[in-house]
C-alpha cells in the first residue's frame, strides 16, 4: 500500500479498502483520492522504518464482523525525516487482506503555529 502511495497510485490504494466499506458506500474515490493527494502534499513520501501486525485469525468470536483481522502498526518518516505511525486494522476477505482504513487526514499544524516546529 505504501508504495501504491508514495507513486500517487490512488486507484490502487483505493482497490485495497475492504469491499464492504466500499459497497456500502462508507467512502467514494474521488474523495478518497483528493484526501490522499493533500496528505502527500502535507508530508511527501511513506518511509516505513518499523513494522509490527497482530495476527487474529479466528475471527468467529466477533458477532459484528467473523473475518480473521489484524492490527498493523507502521512507524514511518515523512520527507522531513519526522516520525509518525500509522495504526490501521486490515481484515481478510475472500483469501485476500483489505484495510478498514478509509482516508489518511494530514493533520500538520503550520510552521508559524507549531511550537516544536519553530524551535528547529
Amino acid at each position: 500500500m505504501h508504495r501504491s502511495l508514495n507513486q500517487h497510485q490512488w486507484e490502487k490504494c483505493f482497490q485495497l479498502i475492504d469491499p464492504k466499506l466500499r459497497a456500502e458506500g462508507r467512502v467514494s474515490f474521488p474523495a478518497y483520492a483528493e484526501g490522499l493527494h493533500e496528505f502527500m502534499q502535507a508530508f511527501g513520501a511513506v518511509r516505513p522504518w518499523h513494522v509490527r501486525i497482530n495476527l487474529y485469525l479466528d475471527g468467529s468470536k466477533n458477532k459484528r464482523d467473523p473475518r480473521p483481522f489484524a492490527y498493523v502498526y507502521v512507524i514511518w518518516q515523512d520527507a522531513e525525516h519526522d516520525f509518525h505511525m500509522f495504526r490501521d486494522r486490515w481484515v481478510k476477505a475472500d483469501g485476500r487482506w483489505y484495510t478498514r482504513v478509509v482516508g489518511l487526514v494530514p493533520n500538520r499544524p503550520a510552521s508559524s503555529q507549531d511550537p516544536v516546529s519553530a524551535k528547529r
